[in-house]
């Protein structure tokens, strides 16, 4: 049996917007992904949601059913309990064992990797593709810099066989953020440049991310 290279691309998406959907077909562009699992959070450790698992779960299938090679994976929103990257990375790991899995992560939240729930452990399952920007880097001194000084490849082929190690991707820079898109929502402002037009419309229908008056 041929081994996929299936990438793992996990968020809270709360709600998902155009940074998100263009950034993974950036990906899918420059790296040659058969799949990439999007997986929205369920309970995320470091962070609350403001919108209900279920509707972040639509919102996600919303944005994403037109891309090809893009499948959501629905696994932490059924989980009970915090949504801890080394029990998703443990699970996928074992059910697609015979393939090569990725996990993808932006560089800020890299840069707080050992803040993670059992974070060596999962560094040392998994190889890591960090996405970066340009014009921000990692500090060279914190955890997360002295990490890819040890692990870092510069060969997406290194990728296919072992873990531990960590693929440094330029990716085109996007000035979305959910946090803008909830402000703008919030305020009555309008978000039809940030997010998908079906996003929009369910957002509209749920009365979703509007201050109550």
């Amino acid at each position: 049996m041929i081994s996929k290279l299936i990438g793992v691309f996990g968020g809270t998406f709360d709600p998902v917007h155009n940074g998100h959907t263009k950034i993974i077909q950036n990906l899918l562009e420059l790296l040659p992904f058969d799949e990439i699992k999007v997986i929205p959070n369920g309970q995320p450790p470091h962070r609350t949601s403001v919108c209900s698992n279920n509707d972040r779960l639509e919102m996600v299938n919303l944005a994403f059913k037109g891309i090809n090679q893009i499948s959501v994976d629905e696994r932490e929103i059924h989980r009970e309990g915090p949504s801890y990257a080394i029990h998703t990375a443990t699970e996928i790991l074992e059910e697609y064992h015979q393939d090569n899995i990725i996990w993808i992560m932006g560089s800020d939240a890299f840069s707080e990797i050992d803040t993670w729930f059992e974070w060596e452990d999962f560094l040392n399952i998994i190889n890591i593709l960090v996405m970066a920007r340009p014009g921000s880097e990692i500090d060279s001194t914190s955890m997360a810099g002295t990490l890819i000084l040890e692990r870092q490849t510069s060969n997406i082929d290194d990728l296919s066989h072992g873990a531990g190690k960590i693929l440094i991707v330029d990716i085109d820079p996007i000035n979305i953020s959910s946090t803008q898109v909830r402000s703008n929502l919030a305020a009555g402002e309008t978000v039809n440049e940030l997010i998908l037009e079906d996003v929009s419309d369910y957002i509209d229908s749920g009365k979703l991310y509007t201050k109550p008056s």
